[in-house]
């Protein structure tokens, strides 16, 4: 109960999180806004593991283990965030929560694969319900509302970002839980500060060695507190995420994780009126893909079929 009411809040958190970022690469550019929520979740997740971390989890923890987390943080923080922040500025944060459901299958597909466990037909119907709602926001780009925004629309740019940001953030959840044999929280918010900090690293040896540097330095003044506003509540929603699965299983995290749709489209139309799609459609997608998580959850809490 507890791991699904954190990752129910972990929700929230990332989609008022979305929304912000949505902010920043308006004007601003993804390596941008890497640069300022990368460090600043390094340093967050480093103070919170100084006050938390316990003897007994550094003891429990092996190198196996440290691996898995560098793992999961450069595929999730650095190249999952990388593409969804190229998402977002491609369609805007409402259409890129739809098309991002397909993190669920791919959470599911690892989890059954690299962790052995079990799904049924409601699962299932479930994964394709998730498959579809992708394919009803892809209807919205037909609507007269899409020459009416304040920015460019590119459906296919923002499919193509999207479901690699899908793949990154459906494999990260089953690295962190392969890095845990210990169920510890204490140990799961050291372990967000490993990723953070293995994808920091990473980040800095991307922008010196490929020519990033200008573009890094150039960041608009304007955009810096959107940044830095969106790093604050996405490390809010991955200390709750990380949390979580150390509580309860990816299936169960996963799934209700993309509820952010939700509060994705609640905060846009409070924060980001101008620069989003509000369509049938994308309420039609939501709908679908929210359907399909609920029936991957539903096994879990021994409803079946």
């Amino acid at each position: 109960m507890l791991g699904a009411l954190l990752s129910f809040l972990s929700a929230g958190f990332f989609g008022f999180n979305a929304v912000m970022m949505r902010r920043g690469v308006l004007t601003g550019t993804a390596m941008q806004g890497l640069a300022v929520t990368l460090p600043l979740g390094m340093i967050l997740f480093g103070f919170l593991s100084l006050i938390a971390i316990r003897e007994d989890d550094l003891v429990n923890l092996d190198w196996s283990g440290v691996w898995y987390f560098v793992a999961a943080g450069v595929v999730h923080f650095l190249i999952g965030r990388y593409t969804n922040y190229k998402c977002t500025k491609a369609v805007g944060a409402n259409v890129a929560g739809p098309i991002q459901q397909f993190t669920v299958v791919v959470s599911v597909v690892l989890a059954i694969a690299v962790l052995g466990e079990q799904i049924n037909t409601l699962s299932w119907i479930g994964i394709i319900l998730l498959t579809l709602g992708p394919l009803a926001v892809s209807q919205e780009r037909k609507s007269k509302k899409v020459a009416n925004l304040q920015f460019e629309f590119k459906l296919m740019e923002g499919y193509f970002y999207g479901l690699i940001s899908s793949i990154c953030y459906g494999s990260s959840p089953v690295l962190v839980a392969l890095a845990m044999e210990t169920k510890s929280w204490q140990l799961a918010v050291f372990g967000a500060f490993i990723g953070h900090a293995a994808a920091s690293l990473v980040l800095l040896v991307v922008i010196i060695a490929f020519g990033f540097t200008a573009e890094v330095r150039n960041t608009d003044r304007k955009n810096i507190p959107d940044f830095i506003t969106s790093g604050v509540f996405v490390f809010l929603s991955q200390g709750l995420r990380y949390v979580a699965l150390a509580l309860a299983p990816v299936y169960i995290v996963s799934p209700i994780q993309r509820t952010s749709t939700i509060f994705r489209v609640i905060f846009s139309k409070i924060i980001n009126p101008t620069t989003e799609l509000f369509g049938i459609w994308i309420w039609i997608g939501i709908g679908i893909s929210l359907l399909g998580a609920v029936l991957l959850a539903l096994p879990a809490a021994g409803i079946g079929l």
